[in-house]
């Protein structure tokens, strides 16, 4: 189940003779751990999504770059079919340049994604914990406040004569 800072702030413990039922304070603070680690699990994922599609960008850049090494061999091996191998490299090399560049854009498209949806997610973690440091801070003045409205015990039995 999905927690979203309105669930937190809204959640009502129910009162025990001494306070909070601890035993649900701590079920929920567990249920709160999970929903952070689901988030940090998916921070982690996209961060390895990143580093893959920056692997395969730098992997097309070998290839161009192997390419343009072949067709240069080839090219001053096979002189006397000059301008038949001219025609192929400029080719392959344009072809190359557009997949290196639909891949670049892709992967920068990505990266852009990715930073984006990592900024709301720390949006969404800041407002969560300034939720849940305000929703601490008023738990602790009511507490204060049950602590100094509290009556004095004394003890008002009339005192007993001997007879």
């Amino acid at each position: 189940m999905s927690l979203s800072p309105v669930d937190i702030s809204r959640h009502e413990f129910s009162r025990s003779f001494r306070g909070y039922d601890p035993a649900e304070v701590q079920a929920f603070l567990e249920r709160l751990a999970d929903e952070i680690a689901s988030l940090q699990q998916q921070i982690s994922s996209m961060a390895e999504q990143n580093r893959i599609f920056v692997a395969k960008l730098n992997a097309y850049q070998d290839m161009e770059q192997n390419l343009r090494d072949s067709l240069v061999a080839t090219q001053e091996s096979q002189r006397n079919s000059k301008e038949q191998l001219e025609q192929e490299r400029e080719q392959v090399l344009r072809e190359a340049r557009l997949d290196a560049e639909q891949l670049k854009f892709e992967a920068q498209r990505d990266i852009v994604s990715i930073r984006e949806e990592l900024r709301a997610l720390k949006l969404h973690r800041d407002a969560y914990v300034k939720r849940l440091r305000f929703l601490l801070k008023s738990h602790a003045e009511l507490i204060d406040l049950i602590e100094q409205e509290s009556p004095e015990i004394t003890d008002d039995r009339p005192e007993e004569t001997n007879q």
